[in-house]
């Protein structure tokens, strides 16, 4: 089971990626769009589910720590691309990190429940919508790089990397149990990635 749900999350981001590619090739949607789309997307991600489920699922203090964490984190990494050419990869490469640390309590999370899970209809679809968002704020922030042929082969990249992460902590998670405490640190991590991106990279940026 966990490499068919690996396969359904591939196909749900690549999904996303076909919308942000044709959403590019319509003439009166100009960058500046598709900017403010990426940040929207990811703020509404992190409000309707990430936040919520976090708050829901583990405690006030791991999140804030984990968070405060990813956007540290982001900082750095910031300061280290500035001035470099593959800056323009740097929004792609913080969702994409974001999304990976996601993948782990989410796929330890799923591998620790194979037992008694039932692999509905409703799950595949839920699985496959799940991803379509992520898809399209990778692909939107790597076309925007305005590189030609770079965007789709380090698109296939990134998503078989967020594939196999998954894949391989649902498969450990099936024989480990990870921490509750820290699940939550991971969650918190992920979640301030997808904020300083959102904030950072894509809304309150001023873009050439």
């Amino acid at each position: 089971m966990p490499y068919v749900i690996s396969l359904y999350l591939f196909l749900g981001t690549n999904l996303g990626a076909l919308a942000a590619f044709l959403l590019y090739k319509i003439p009166k949607i100009k960058a500046s769009h598709l900017y403010v789309l990426c940040g929207v997307v990811l703020i509404a991600l992190l409000a309707l589910e990430l936040i919520p489920h976090a708050l829901e699922e583990y405690s006030l203090i791991s999140i804030a720590f984990g968070t405060s964490l990813g956007v540290l984190s982001c900082m750095c990494l910031h300061g280290l691309f500035e001035g470099v050419s593959s800056s323009a990869y740097r929004p792609a490469l913080f969702i994409t990190l974001a999304i990976a640390i996601h993948n782990i309590p989410a796929g330890w999370a799923i591998g620790s429940t194979l037992d008694n899970e039932q692999f509905t209809t409703s799950f595949i679809a839920a699985t496959v919508i799940h991803q379509i968002p992520e898809g399209l704020a990778i692909m939107t922030s790597l076309l925007l790089s305005r590189r030609r042929r770079l965007p789709l082969i380090l698109f296939i990249l990134f998503s078989l990397l967020l594939s196999g992460i998954f894949l391989f902590f649902s498969i450990l998670g099936h024989s480990v149990v990870l921490p509750w405490k820290s699940n939550g640190l991971i969650l918190g991590t992920a979640i301030g990635f997808l904020l300083f991106t959102a904030l950072g990279e894509f809304l309150f940026k001023k873009h050439s």
